[in-house]
């Protein structure tokens, strides 16, 4: 008979464009036991502000892979721009070399070829009062950064981020991920409409599943009972970890075939 419980995993957390780790404190405190969230701060931002920011998204990507050090089996969730960070951990991660998540999950994210990195180049050119008029409306930044005393921090951050987006240069022969994928999206965020985001099946060989939430760009930090239940179902279809992988298990900080690799919303 199946197991109705879950394996306790790790949940390593990337958030959107001009998010920090602090995007998830809530939900370390609102998952339940067997989900372990493990918010990952990029460079240059939160506890990291000193690091030198990444130049690329794959080297951000590459920073926060070599970042991980999973004590149990371990999921990857990116929201937004993280979500194509998350996507390139992944296929870093899935080499062979490397334990590989036992699931992603891409909230509010479009998949790699049907970006648009002029646009992003457009939105990276806009004064700042012109950014927030672009961005603010449909809920990609809140429309108090205008005012706030935070926007010299703020601003700065999410121009880096849409950088990244712009200059994204995505592998067009990468081969599908060997790991179940679920990509979630806001039923009001026009950013993300489904037929895009059925596009993502085309990065897995494995189950893959789109979900629509109540709510915007958001819209995953707006009911964390049913994320949970959502994540907890995902890893129920994966199964436990093979005992062998665990002679496997390598520390993501110290991994010289990651590190070696480092760099200095869509």
């Amino acid at each position: 008979m199946a197991s109705t419980e879950a394996e306790p995993f790790d949940l390593a957390c990337v958030p959107h464009a001009g998010g920090s780790a602090r995007t998830f404190l809530r939900w370390q405190r609102s998952m339940p036991p067997s989900i372990r969230v493990v918010p990952l701060e990029m460079a240059g931002r939160g506890r990291r502000t000193r690091d030198p920011r990444p130049p690329t998204l794959t080297d951000a990507a590459v920073d926060l892979a070599a970042r991980l050090d999973p004590r149990a089996p371990y999921a990857i969730l990116g929201h937004s721009l993280g979500g194509l960070i998350a996507y390139e951990m992944a296929r870093l991660l899935s080499d062979g070399a490397h334990i590989a998540p036992s699931f992603v999950v891409l909230a509010a994210c479009r998949p790699p070829h049907l970006l648009s990195g002029s646009r992003y180049a457009l939105l990276a050119d806009l004064s700042d009062d012109d950014l927030i008029d672009e961005l603010a409306p449909d809920g990609r930044i809140p429309e108090s950064v205008r005012h706030s005393a935070m926007r010299q921090w703020f601003l700065p951050v999410i121009r880096g981020d849409i950088a990244l987006a712009a200059n994204y240069l995505p592998d067009p022969v990468a081969e599908p991920l060997p790991v179940n994928l679920l990509v979630w999206h806001g039923i009001a965020d026009p950013a993300t409409p489904p037929n895009a985001l059925r596009e993502w099946q085309r990065y897995t060989s494995r189950l893959f599943s789109v979900e629509a939430f109540p709510g915007g760009h958001f819209f995953i930090h707006d009911d964390l009972d049913h994320v949970a239940d959502l994540l907890t179902a995902a890893a129920l279809l994966v199964g436990p970890r093979p005992n062998s992988c665990q002679a496997h298990r390598t520390s993501r900080r110290t991994d010289p075939a990651l590190v070696g690799r480092q760099g200095v919303e869509p």
